[in-house]
């Protein structure tokens, strides 16, 4: 999306070199198979020049027009892009892989509103914004029961969905997705100590788990990082039936009391490290001191998220991404409140975490502002 990025033309001097003029028409995209994101880089780029009516040759040798595409990282910041045309070469530079895949969406844009190869003029971009994300509400354990969310269910399990959506985000410059419903782990794992939790046979939880992972692998080809957000307190009815915990802590149920028991502690902490384990293309997780912790102050929620979100990731032994949601129940309740003593714990609870978050200090808050359309 534009409105996140600047630009600028950048003055060069064009070899003008002339390639193979016995073919017509003919590119040939170089770049590093290795790499998924510049792969994706170069299928996007490939669509639209085939649309175009060139052609994307196999052979470095039969070609007329050559796009390199690759990374500078030294030249360029994270997520940067620079395009330099030098006579029937065309240069795409990222900073990073997200860079490259920005570069080439560009240069695609550029032949989809009509441009031609040989007028394609030196431009950069940077990003503005550094997170750039979509809260996605999945249809199953939803964070509500209704009919808005329940007829998106076989939607949401179409893969060819999930490809066009991730491209959309993609062409849009959105970074990160977040997806959002009320205990998303036993979609996702056999717990390794609470088999008991899952509602699922094998093959019934192999389906779940391929559709979990062909979203995080078409989101990592796209340069789009995954986070799994869920509400807190909320297990199966499988486990809380089994354990005789949280007894309406699980859909449909959601303004409901915190149940801070060790086992529902240990459940969750380590389904989440597990799920880290497991799923190698996702990127993090994130939290918000909401639903299913009635009753409980907003130091008693921040302790418990340290025990077993927070932990559970450290356990996972991987780097991985966090999001602090803002509280926004600052008393005992699950409405919308807030105060100064809650937003205190909040900046201490991050900071906890190391100085990422505030090197450079900020001046006040760095926010990160959520858009919400729920028809």
């Amino acid at each position: 999306m534009r409105p996140y990025y600047r630009f600028a033309l950048i003055p060069v001097i064009c070899l003008a070199t002339l390639i193979n003029p016995g073919f017509s028409n003919g590119v040939y995209l170089l770049y590093d198979r290795s790499v998924p994101q510049a792969s994706y880089a170069a299928h996007m780029l490939n669509s639209v020049l085939t649309e175009k009516g060139y052609h994307v040759r196999e052979d470095r040798e039969d070609y007329d027009y050559l796009i390199n595409i690759d990374m500078q990282k030294l030249l360029l910041d994270e997520e940067a892009y620079l395009i330099i045309p030098e006579g029937k070469i065309i240069k795409v530079y990222g900073g990073d892989e997200r860079g490259m895949i920005y570069g080439a969406l560009a240069l695609a844009d550029e032949l989809s509103n009509g441009t031609e190869l040989d007028d394609i003029e030196a431009r950069s971009e940077s990003a503005r914004l550094p997170f750039r994300g979509i809260k996605h509400n999945l249809a199953w354990d939803s964070y509500r029961p209704s009919s808005a969310l329940d007829q998106h269910y076989e939607t949401l399990w179409e893969i060819d969905y999930w490809e066009s959506f991730l491209d959309m985000m993609a062409r849009n410059r959105f970074n990160a997705l977040t997806l959002w419903n009320l205990h998303p782990f036993t979609y996702m794992i056999m717990p390794e100590n609470f088999p008991e939790a899952s509602p699922f046979s094998e093959d019934e939880l192999a389906e779940w788990q391929n559709l979990y992972r062909q979203i995080f692998r078409m989101a990592s080809e796209r340069g789009i990082d995954t986070y799994l957000v869920n509400w807190n307190i909320f297990v199966s009815r499988e486990f809380a039936e089994a354990h005789n915990v949280a007894a309406e802590n699980f859909y449909p149920h959601y303004f409901s009391e915190g149940d801070t028991s060790e086992i529902v502690k240990r459940y969750i902490r380590e389904s989440i490290t597990q799920v880290l384990k497991e799923y190698p293309d996702l990127n993090g997780f994130g939290i918000s001191h909401g639903e299913g912790m009635g009753g409980m102050t907003p130091q008693q929620r921040q302790d418990w998220m340290n025990e077993t979100i927070i932990q559970g990731m450290r356990l996972a032994d991987r780097p991985s991404k966090f999001i602090h949601r803002v509280p926004f129940s600052a008393d005992l309740g699950s409405a919308g409140s807030t105060s100064i003593d809650t937003e205190q714990l909040t900046r201490k609870a991050m900071e906890d975490l190391g100085d990422t978050y505030f090197r450079p200090d900020p001046p006040n808050y760095k926010i990160t502002w959520m858009a919400r359309n729920e028809g």
